[in-house]
């Protein structure tokens, strides 16, 4: 069989708020940060495990980040809006602490990222985290991605079988960002190969971008 031309375009990650994919495991996520300026304080933190899509959130909020390992009280912020990613990295809880007052004085937003909640032993940094509001991005279930990844193979004009989905639904990496790898991926390959996207043709995008790193998000 002949196999057709596939161009290796080189892929790149996206973070426009069209590209978001909205589901219940990150609708008060979004929603909190499609709500600023009306936060009851400057700040906002959205945490969650890795490849949940913090860091879309965070790009969606505002082009200016930080991560927090990077952050020192020399950092003057450009924008009224910025991002510290990766609280759980944060070295210096001065810095912190004086970026929320830089913020305030801005009259502007601080959204902050984080795995887990974090907890300082800077008390006045603490309290400022307590009376910060708190979103959580849970991982989407089998459900959801299944109906994504539906969604974007019959954008790709792909007939797609239920078991497929369901083998990506519980064997792709469980982000949104690595899903969307893996459907085209797949979809690539199936265009090279001239054959219908199968389990088989699926195991072999969903090893092509784990190996990639694309479980990050």
């Amino acid at each position: 069989m002949t196999k057709q031309l596939a161009l290796d375009f080189p892929t790149r990650q996206t973070y426009e708020r069209a590209d978001f994919w909205i589901a219940p495991c990150n609708q008060e996520a979004i929603s909190w940060v499609d709500k600023y300026p009306d936060w009851p304080t400057r700040a906002l933190i959205i945490y969650g495990e890795e490849g949940c899509g913090k860091t879309h959130l965070a790009a969606i909020f505002s082009s200016e980040r930080i991560e927090a390992e990077d952050l020192t009280e020399d950092f003057v912020p450009t924008t009224e809006k910025v991002v510290v990613e990766n609280l759980d990295h944060l070295k210096d809880e001065n810095a912190l602490f004086h970026l929320f007052n830089v913020i305030q004085e801005k009259n502007g937003g601080l959204l902050m990222t984080s795995r887990r909640v974090p907890v300082f032993q800077l008390r006045d940094l603490q309290t400022r985290i307590n009376m910060t509001p708190k979103a959580e991005i849970q991982m989407p279930d089998d459900e959801t991605i299944m109906s994504v990844c539906a969604k974007m193979f019959a954008d790709r004009q792909a007939i797609v079988d239920p078991t497929v989905l369901s083998y990506i639904a519980t064997h792709a990496p469980r982000s949104f960002s690595a899903i969307q790898r893996v459907v085209s991926v797949a979809d690539e390959l199936s265009l090279a190969e001239g054959r219908r996207i199968t389990i088989y043709l699926v195991k072999s995008a969903i090893e092509k971008v784990t190996n990639a790193g694309g479980a990050n998000a």
